[in-house]
């Protein structure tokens, strides 16, 4: 067995992917690939968007407030960073 064959059935031990049955290395790793193919789960979703403030009004008039100040000072900054290459 190949260190690399070694590593994945390792991998796959810890992952809990790997039985006491031997089964080959390419089909534990296809099962736990195949269980990224669908959708998130609604509550994951949820989640996420809970966590990132995706459906918060206010916290995207601050994130578009924020964007408009540093727009207005990346004209400085290219000046700073010109002046600091020649």
């Amino acid at each position: 067995m190949t260190q690399m064959q070694q590593a994945q059935r390792n991998l796959c031990r810890k992952l809990g992917l790997h039985n006491d049955v031997p089964e080959p290395i390419e089909a534990a790793l296809h099962e736990f690939i195949g269980m990224f193919n669908g959708p998130l789960p609604l509550d994951v979703s949820d989640a996420l968007n809970e966590m990132f403030n995706l459906n918060d009004d206010g916290a995207e008039a601050i994130d578009n407030a924020l964007i408009g100040m540093v727009g207005e000072g990346i004209d400085e900054l290219l000046e700073v960073v010109a002046h600091e290459d020649v």
